[in-house]
């Protein structure tokens, strides 16, 4: 019986992992939305320990986004846009650490931008 369950285990293990190399998961987007306006409102308030959490994962999460678009292939753009996003992101942390907040909501701006710029050609309706 043991077995049977650590076999259906793997199978739902290995599915998953089918289902996400296909398609870009809704919560991670809607996630890096969410955290992104965050770290907006943060950097806004000058709450060094907040944007500092928000950008820290957002690093996390567009480094999911660009490992998805690798495999996905054919989507070259997306897997730059992505590496861009991650490389702001944890550019802000940098910012937000030297107390340059100035720096670090023009960093965030160009953050915005460039999800919009993935969005337009490959976010699905």
């Amino acid at each position: 019986m043991r077995n049977v369950i650590l076999l259906v285990a793997a199978s739902m293990c290995l599915s998953a992992g089918v289902r996400s190399a296909e398609e870009m998961s809704v919560d991670l987007m809607q996630n890096i939305e969410d955290t992104n306006k965050s770290l907006s409102s943060n950097i806004a308030l000058s709450n060094k320990a907040g944007a500092t959490a928000d950008a820290k994962e957002l690093t996390q999460m567009f480094a999911e986004v660009e490992t998805y678009f690798e495999h996905k292939g054919d989507a070259q753009n997306a897997v730059d846009l992505a590496k861009q996003s991650k490389d702001l992101s944890n550019q802000i942390v940098g910012l937000v650490a030297a107390n340059n907040f100035e720096s670090a909501t023009t960093a965030a701006t160009t953050l915005s931008r460039t999800c919009r710029t993935c969005h337009t050609f490959y976010k699905k309706e």
